[in-house]
């Protein structure tokens, strides 16, 4: 008798604890983190200055820009999607951060920024060695945005050059020798993109050198504004929280 009481008292307790689960809040996802100040975060350009010729860098590292090839805010500042963006006229005018490398070697790493082009060419952002493997080139690729190390390539199918604001994203996941085939993943407005084509004849790891500045808007026919790097992969739920213009990541799982 006495076993069968214990037993009914355990039974009745587990079915309160289930039940309590069941309508109670998630918990908060400790791996949450403020992406605008998300230690990863490397640089951070606004492009919303108005004046001169610098652009400063958000993420607090002080790897501001300077504005070359007679590109300037005074005459390329215009309103953006929120706020100002720079306007880029498609030739070598363009960003250079002066003695920032970028993310080198086989490091994980998230690029993103708000793009708005009637133009299918250019580049968002470069560095690296120009050398197989050894460049990172984040832009247009034939005529779609992509990616390419310098050996092989990776870009989503045609339609970013709608003269519409856009949101992209590339994020490179932590591989021992990551590739843009295995390890490289494209976004298009918070979601994942559809992939128009891989190039695999001439595929080649991703090493990237530390020759090059990084530099912004190079032959970028358009305008662009909170152009981030970050030395880790981003999850789709923090490049979805970025597409929203929210800090952090829904927690929920």
């Amino acid at each position: 008798m006495r076993l069968k009481v214990c037993l009914g008292v355990v039974s009745f307790l587990a079915t309160l604890l289930v039940a309590g689960a069941e309508g109670a809040s998630p918990p908060a996802d400790p791996r949450a983190v403020n992406l605008d100040s998300d230690p990863h975060l490397v640089g951070r350009w606004k492009l919303g200055e108005t004046s001169g010729k610098t652009a400063a860098d958000s993420s607090g590292r002080k790897h501001d820009g300077t504005l070359e090839g007679g590109l300037s805010f005074d005459a390329g500042s215009v309103a953006g999607r929120s706020g100002r963006a720079l306007k880029f006229n498609g030739n070598e005018a363009s960003v250079r951060i002066t003695g920032f490398k970028g993310i080198a070697g086989t490091k994980p790493r998230t690029v993103t920024a708000w793009i708005k082009t009637a133009s299918a060419s250019g580049e968002i952002v470069s560095w690296g060695l120009n050398d197989h493997g050894r460049m990172w080139i984040f832009g247009h690729i034939r005529s779609g945005l992509g990616v390419t190390p310098g050996g092989g390539y990776l870009y989503m199918k045609p339609g970013l050059d709608d003269d519409a604001w856009h949101h992209v994203a590339v994020v490179v996941r932590d591989a021992a020798l990551p590739n843009v085939h295995d390890d490289v993943k494209l976004y298009r407005d918070g979601e994942s993109a559809e992939i128009d084509d891989i190039g695999l004849l001439d595929l080649w790891p991703i090493e990237t050198g530390q020759a090059l500045d990084v530099r912004i808007g190079r032959q970028w026919k358009g305008l662009l504004r909170d152009l981030r790097i970050y030395d880790r992969a981003l999850s789709d739920e923090e490049i979805k929280a970025l597409f929203s213009g929210t800090k952090e990541p829904d927690a929920r799982p």
